[in-house]
């Protein structure tokens, strides 16, 4: 039997096959949980009246900074049960400085964020920065952080957290808002990747 060497009869090899079999279903996979990740919010948000829709929408945002924190030299993490502070991306990702949640009660109820530059932040210079009002109308919020006790030897939960423990291992947001004459409580634990 001859061998035929025509160019044009030369097919993909097996292990070419599974490579592009392979990046299909990867790319696939971050599509779907795009895709799924959007219907989960769609459906929560659809359920909600506006009050409920600007408390699930701000909480997303706090849980994406608080994922995305780091250390970062001159800025600590800290917190109380009405405020967190740590390190994080500001100007939508730009630049690095202090990100600054915190409720205040005599404003009528809101959720405030603050991104301070480096620069400000290294000199606590609290002035500076951009305040944004992340919620209004809210009637009570508060952080608290799970972290190692050093006198226990255990992990637990704690109302404020200084950064000579480093970062929380997780952070639970807590909101009371009023829809109607109810009082409704909304609670979100979010876990710290880079915590320790």
């Amino acid at each position: 039997m001859s061998k035929i060497n025509n160019p044009l009869l030369k097919g993909f090899t097996l292990v070419e096959l599974l490579v592009a079999a392979s990046l299909a279903a990867i790319l696939g996979l971050a599509v779907v949980s795009t895709f799924a990740t959007g219907l989960k919010a769609y459906g929560q948000l659809k359920n909600a009246d506006l009050a409920q829709a600007n408390i699930l929408l701000s909480s997303q945002k706090i849980e994406k900074d608080l994922k995305n924190t780091f250390h970062f030299s001159g800025i600590d993490f800290t917190g109380d049960k009405t405020h967190v502070s740590f390190a994080g991306f500001i100007h939508g990702g730009s630049a690095i400085g202090r990100l600054t949640y915190y409720f205040d009660a005599g404003s009528g109820g809101a959720l405030f964020k603050t991104e301070q530059p480096y620069s400000d932040a290294l000199i606590n210079n609290t002035s500076a920065g951009l305040t944004l009002k992340a919620v209004t109308a809210v009637k009570g919020l508060s952080f608290s952080y799970f972290c190692f006790n050093p006198d226990t030897q255990q992990y637990s939960w704690k109302d404020s957290f200084s950064t000579a423990a480093g970062i929380p291992t997780q952070v639970r947001i807590k909101a009371v808002f009023q829809e109607g004459k109810e009082d409704i409580e909304y609670e979100k634990t979010v876990f710290v990747p880079v915590s320790g």
